[in-house]
C-alpha cells in the first residue's frame, strides 16, 4: 500500500546549482566595466582638463603615459603573484587603490599632480587585466575561453561607450573634477564585490572548470607544459619576443587613436565636444559585435589567423580615420569599423597565452607580455601629442599608429606555437 500511495507523492526535482564560474564572470565583467570606464574617462575628459590646467597636447599625453608607467611596472609583478597568490585578496586590494587614485584624479591643480594621481589608477589598473583574465580562464574550459573572454570584453564596450554619452552630461551640470569624484564611487564598490564573490580557482570549492570536457585531452599534454613555466623559461623561448613587439605596436596603435579622438574632434576639427565625445561612444558600442564574434571565430579559426585578420584591419581602419577629415558621417564610420575590431585584440591576446601555455603559467605570460603593453601605452601618449604639437595635426600621430598597427601584424605572423617548439626540445 506504502507504494502505491507513493507512486502518486510528486517527487520535487533538485534545483541545479549555478556554477560558481558564472559568479566570477559576473564579478570580472562588472571589474573591467568599472576599469575601462575610469581608464578610458580620461581621453573624453582630456580637452576639458587641456583647458582648465592650461597645458599642452603633449602635456595630456605625459598624464596619460604617468598612468601607463605605473601600469607597465605593476603588472608583470602581479602577472607573477596571480599564479601564486589569492587572487581575492590581490584583485580586492587593488581595488582599492583604483578607487582612491580615481577619487584624487579630482584635485589637481597642477601638471605634476595630475601625472602622479593619474599614476595611482595605473597602479590600480594594473590588476584589473591579466590577474582579471587569467582567473576567468582557470573557471572556464579550453573550448569556451575564446567565447567567455569575448563576451567578458563587452564590458569595456559598455564602460568606454557609457562614458562617452555621460560625462560631456556631467561636465556641462558639474565639471570635470566632480566627473572624477563620481568614477570612484563605483570603483570603490569593487572592493566589496571582488572581496566577497572571487574565488582563486575551481578545486578551492571542488569543482571543475565550465564547460571542460573530461573525454577530451589536455591542450597541454607536454611534460614542460605539465610543470609550468616561469620568466626564465619564457625568455628563452623565441615567439614570446614576437607577440611581446606585436603586443607593443598594436597598443600603440590602439591607444594613439583612444587617447586622442575626442581631443581631435573638438580641439581640431571644431566639433561641439559632447558630439566628439560620441566618437569614443561609437567605438566602444561597434565593439560589442566584434567582441562577441571575432574570438568566438578564433575558436574554430585559430588565435593567430583571428589575429591577424584583427591587427592588420585594425591598422586600416586607422589610415581610413585620417582620409576621412572633418566629414562627420564618414568619420562615424570609420571609427566603427576600428572599434569592431579594437574591442577584440586584448582578449585575443589573452586566449593565445592560454593556448601556448599552461592554465597555472597563464598570469605569467600576460604580465610579461604587458611589459610590452605598457610600453606602447606610454610611448601613446607622449609620442602622439608630441607630433600633433610639432606638426599642428593629430592626422599625423594617427599615420604612425596605422604604421604601428601594420608592425604589429608583421611580428605576430612570424610567431610559431610554443606548445611545438618545446615538444620538438624533449624529442
Amino acid at each position: 500500500m506504502a507504494s502505491y500511495r507513493e507512486s502518486f507523492v510528486k517527487v520535487k526535482p533538485m534545483k541545479k546549482r549555478i556554477h560558481w564560474a558564472w559568479i566570477i564572470f559576473l564579478a570580472s565583467f562588472v571589474t573591467l566595466f568599472t576599469n575601462y570606464s575610469i581608464r578610458l574617462g580620461y581621453g573624453i575628459l582630456m580637452p576639458e582638463m587641456i583647458v582648465d590646467l592650461k597645458i599642452t597636447k603633449a602635456q595630456a599625453g605625459a598624464i596619460a603615459s604617468s598612468f601607463y608607467l605605473a601600469y607597465t611596472i605593476v603588472s608583470p609583478l602581479l602577472g607573477f603573484l596571480i599564479d601564486r597568490v589569492s587572487a581575492r585578496k590581490l584583485i580586492t586590494l587593488f581595488s582599492l587603490i583604483l578607487g582612491g587614485g580615481t577619487f584624487l584624479m579630482g584635485k589637481p591643480v597642477s601638471l605634476l599632480q595630475a601625472c602622479f594621481f593619474f599614476a595611482i589608477v595605473g597602479i590600480g589598473s594594473s590588476a584589473m587585466w591579466a590577474p582579471v583574465m587569467a582567473l576567468t580562464q582557470r573557471w572556464f574550459g579550453v573550448r569556451r575561453r575564446g567565447m567567455i573572454l569575448g563576451i567578458l570584453s563587452i564590458s569595456y564596450a559598455i564602460g568606454y561607450g557609457a562614458m562617452g554619452l555621460i560625462l560631456p552630461l556631467w561636465v556641462t551640470r558639474f565639471d570635470w573634477r566632480i566627473c572624477w569624484y563620481i568614477l570612484a564611487v563605483p570603483a570603490l564598490s569593487l572592493v566589496l564585490i571582488n572581496g566577497t564573490l572571487l574565488r582563486t580557482k575551481p578545486e578551492d570549492l571542488n569543482l571543475r572548470p565550465w564547460g571542460e570536457d573530461p573525454h577530451l585531452s589536455a591542450p597541454h599534454d607536454s611534460p614542460a607544459f605539465k610543470a609550468g613555466l616561469h620568466y626564465g623559461q619564457m625568455v628563452k623561448i623565441h615567439s614570446i619576443w614576437l607577440v611581446g613587439i606585436s603586443y607593443f605596436f598594436i597598443a600603440f596603435a590602439a591607444y594613439v587613436l583612444n587617447t586622442f579622438i575626442v581631443t581631435y574632434g573638438t580641439l581640431e576639427l571644431g566639433f561641439p565636444y559632447a558630439q566628439s565625445a560620441k566618437l569614443a561612444s561609437a567605438i566602444a558600442f561597434s565593439g560589442i559585435l566584434g567582441a562577441l564574434f571575432l574570438p568566438t571565430l578564433s575558436d574554430s579559426l585559430g588565435r593567430k589567423g583571428a589575429l591577424l585578420l584583427i591587427n592588420g584591419s585594425l591598422s586600416v581602419s586607422i589610415f581610413l580615420i585620417i582620409l576621412a577629415g572633418n566629414s562627420w558621417n564618414a568619420l562615424l564610420v570609420t571609427v566603427c569599423i576600428f572599434g569592431f575590431f579594437y574591442a577584440s585584440i586584448w582578449p585575443m591576446y589573452a586566449a593565445a597565452a592560454a593556448d601556448f601555455f599552461p592554465p597555472e603559467a597563464t598570469g605569467s605570460v600576460l604580465g610579461f607580455w604587458t611589459i610590452f603593453y605598457g610600453l606602447g601605452l606610454m610611448l601613446s601618449g607622449i609620442l602622439g601629442g608630441y607630433i600633433a604639437d610639432r606638426t599642428g595635426t593629430f592626422a599625423c600621430s594617427f599615420l604612425a599608429a596605422s604604421v604601428a598597427g601594420g608592425l604589429g601584424t608583421f611580428f605576430f605572423s612570424r610567431i610559431q606555437r610554443a606548445r611545438d617548439i618545446l615538444r620538438k626540445k624533449e624529442d
